[in-house]
């Protein structure tokens, strides 16, 4: 009754968050391969994990089940390119004997796919519950349209790549090392994050400790500067997990969570050897505020997408969370700012208290240097962890969860998809430059094979607002999106399913009419009224002299500066022009 009672509550704003956000133009997958906007390369092989753009080469690499392909940045049809990497036919036999799947299990589906340099890639897989990684040329695509990597040109993927492929997995090669957040084990029972490749010895959280990580689904790692002293860089890792200080009579309850340790982390001298000794972490909030004090949370973290802007140390981080629970199924995107991220690490932190153990603001001393401090000249001069004392180091093992929690830009979700035959699944932003300024715009895949085309400007009050410009089904019988990247250069998305990869031009600007008001009320920023079409914008000194918007902000002025009869009086046509955020 309670969860009834709650989703009545709340059903009237997610409603109208819903109604405000009705796409303004749908496409079928027929209609997007006809006008060309679409490019589908079919290969179902029931998995496909990554999507690895190589800008300059023009090549876009893809991990699945047993291949690794390389094809064309420009058109993914044109010659791609195939190294068949199955699992060990004894490691197959010993994986069906343990009782798993042969077409479920007992294969090897490629779980990390980075670049490495500028002449390697680094991939892993499962191999059958016995994960495999190579060092893979780029060159060796070029020596034959399909060929096989073998088993003794490989290396062992343990801690770096996860047993089970039903396991989330999150990885990036940093200065030359693999930070990866998996699950460790054959059982999947030990989730780690973990440092390896490069010289210095491989560090790991602390081994079955829940007060470390409990049940962790991982979801993107990123490196992170916090000052012009390149000692304090930090490392960030996103994910979902068991919430110890949550858990009661309800039973299980899962929050999403940001984690950091510092890149020059080696772990302690006596306790927490090759361990991380900075290792901290802060829940993060997306919920919808409801009438006395009631919310509803999405709780599981999907995906992350860092917008790096002009202050390089202070990105927008967007997040893409659904529920987990049984009376409300929906999906949402919040916007959090990297300050404010760094801000709860700076608070209090929890511990321990009382005969039942439960988690409460921790209101003693805090041992100098503050835990999670990184070795630096900028705190306390030491010349790395090692030399921490034994009272910080044991502080850090004790006390890796923050009191502070992380809350969005506007204290509410950007945009909520409740009530709607999908989910959302994966995430990507880009900065667009229009006529007035800079924009964002989301491109999000859902798990019935749809993109949706959604701008993002913030407000003077930060309050966030959200347009959803285009619904787009991508793939033709409406599979879930399980990767998705972004071509900058070539102003391509590209999305991976079970059915294969799809390529999609963002921006379509002849379906906005053959008139300016259609065109500026149309809201893309990646078009503009030309003069004589709506055409691309291309951010250039003659083309922003003809069309800069002056400062009341209504973008059909323009039309009526030009002598366009589509809307000679822009007043009435009641738009909302955005301001520049």
């Amino acid at each position: 009754m309670l969860a009834l009672f709650c989703l009545m509550l709340l059903a009237a704003p997610l409603t109208d968050a819903w109604k405000s956000s009705q796409p303004r133009l749908h496409f079928q997958h027929s209609e997007l391969m006809r006008s060309g906007r679409l490019v589908s390369l079919s290969m179902p092989a029931g998995d496909l994990n990554s999507l690895l753009p190589d800008e300059d080469g023009r090549r876009l690499y893809i991990g699945m089940k047993d291949h690794l392909l390389s094809t064309s940045l420009d058109d993914i049809t044109q010659n791609p390119r195939k190294i068949y990497w199955p699992a060990n036919p004894d490691r197959i036999q010993d994986c069906t004997m343990a009782g798993k799947t042969l077409e479920m299990d007992c294969a090897n589906f490629l779980r990390v796919l980075e670049r490495y340099n500028q002449t390697h890639l680094y991939a892993c897989g499962t191999g059958a519950f016995n994960p495999r990684c190579a060092f893979i040329p780029t060159n060796l695509f070029l020596r034959a349209e399909e060929q096989t990597l073998q088993d003794e040109d490989t290396e062992s993927g343990r801690g770096k790549c996860p047993f089970d492929p039903h396991q989330r997995t999150a990885t990036a090669i940093i200065d030359g090392e693999l930070y990866a957040g998996i699950s460790s084990d054959f059982l999947s029972h030990d989730t780690a994050f973990i440092r390896s490749l490069g010289e210095r010895h491989v560090i790991r959280t602390e081994q079955y400790d829940s007060t470390w990580l409990q049940g962790a689904e991982f979801v993107h790692v990123t490196a992170m500067s916090e000052s012009d002293n390149e000692e304090d860089d930090k490392v960030y890792v996103f994910f979902t997990e068991r919430a110890q200080e949550a858990e009661g009579a309800a039973g299980k309850v899962l929050y999403s969570r940001v984690a950091r340790v510092c890149k020059n982390d080696i772990g302690g001298q006596r306790s927490l050897v090759n361990k991380w000794s900075t290792f901290q972490k802060a829940r993060i909030v997306c919920s919808v505020p409801g009438p006395d004090g009631i919310q509803t949370h999405f709780d599981k973290l999907q995906d992350i997408f860092i917008q790096h802007g002009r202050d390089k140390k202070n990105p927008l981080v967007y997040g893409l969370f659904t529920t987990t629970s049984n009376v409300l199924n929906g999906s949402a995107v919040c916007v959090y700012r990297m300050q404010d991220i760094i801000r709860a690490f700076k608070g209090n932190f929890l511990h321990r208290e009382g005969h039942q153990y439960k988690l409460t603001e921790y209101t003693g001393r805090v041992p100098y240097p503050r835990p999670g401090t990184c070795p630096s000249s900028t705190y306390g001069g030491f010349r790395s962890t090692r030399e921490y004392p034994d009272d910080v180091i044991f502080f850090s093992r004790t006390h890796p969860l923050m009191q502070e929690v992380v809350r969005p830009l506007g204290g509410q979700p950007l945009l909520i998809r409740v009530g709607v035959p999908y989910k959302l699944t994966r995430l990507l932003v880009d900065r667009v430059e229009a006529v007035d300024g800079q924009h964002d715009v989301m491109f999000i895949g859902t798990d019935s094979g749809l993109v949706l085309k959604v701008l993002h400007f913030p407000k003077a009050n930060r309050q966030n607002q959200e347009v959803t410009l285009e619904q787009l089904q991508v793939f033709k019988h409406k599979s879930a999106i399980t990767a998705m990247t972004l071509s900058k250069k070539k102003q391509w998305l590209f999305a991976g399913s079970a059915e294969g990869v799809v390529q999609l031009g963002l921006f379509q600007c002849d379906l906005y009419g053959q008139a300016c008001a259609e065109c500026c009320l149309a809201r893309d920023p990646y078009c503009t009224w030309d003069g004589h079409s709506c055409s691309q914008f291309m951010p250039t000194g003659r083309r922003r002299n003809i069309r800069q918007v002056n400062d009341d902000g209504n973008p059909l002025n323009q039309c009526v500066r030009q002598g366009d009869t589509a809307c000679q009086h822009p007043s009435s046509c009641h738009t909302e022009q955005s301001k520049d955020g």
